[in-house]
């Protein structure tokens, strides 16, 4: 007969098991936002793709406006009010819906994009199939730019929402006029752009010692 080479486990012992998801951001990259200088280089980058006005635009567009990227690749043509000059914003997530104005040189980037598109969709940004774009799509042209630019870190088109409320914040856009860009339904997740930034406390002592 032969012997079990099997061992008995003792119930207090707990079995540890590994996580095989995806690890957090901070393992990623060293901070989720662009400095002026990373987002200039990024923009340089896209610039320099094959269709390098359009990549462009997806991202000064998703930058000014703190876009997710389901709420960017919505955007449609009659979207845009070209007499106001405002753009329609529709966000996911249970954020706020909002109009926004558009810069001037987003306008004319946008007015050019409308009339180089071809074939022409209701979509704003478009494949040259003239299919609107996946988030994968744009994932990866994002990506694929900021390794391109050299930036130190991976960046996401996320990457550029968290940049408005950073540059914004750090330019002393008050707690509501941010919330009201960026969507937010909670102020509390506005208030985290304001409490990194130090520029509510520039001047704090000045005229009391």
């Amino acid at each position: 007969m032969k012997t079990s080479r099997l061992k008995l486990v003792d119930p207090a012992v707990k079995c540890r098991v590994g996580s095989s998801g995806r690890k957090p951001n901070t393992e990623y990259r060293k901070r989720e936002y662009l400095t002026q200088d990373e987002l200039a280089k990024l923009f340089a980058a896209l610039k320099a793709n094959r269709h390098g006005h359009r990549d462009h635009m997806i991202a000064l567009v998703t930058f000014l406006h703190g876009l997710r990227v389901s709420e960017l690749i919505d955007l449609r043509w009659d979207d845009l009010d070209w007499r106001k000059g405002t753009i329609q914003i529709r966000r996911l997530k249970g954020s706020i819906d909002g109009v926004h104005y558009m810069e001037r040189d987003e306008a004319n980037g946008l007015k050019r994009l409308q009339r180089e598109q071809d074939p022409k969709s209701r979509y704003i940004f478009t494949s040259e199939r003239g299919q609107a774009f996946t988030r994968f799509a744009i994932n990866k042209m994002i990506a694929t730019a900021g390794r391109n630019a050299k930036i130190s870190f991976p960046v996401h088109p996320h990457c550029l929402r968290h940049t408005t409320g950073t540059v914004q914040a750090n330019g002393g856009m008050d707690a509501w006029r941010l919330q009201k860009l960026m969507g937010h339904a909670s102020m509390a997740n506005t208030t985290k752009y304001v409490a990194m930034s130090p520029e509510p406390l520039k001047d704090a002592w000045r005229g009391k010692r």
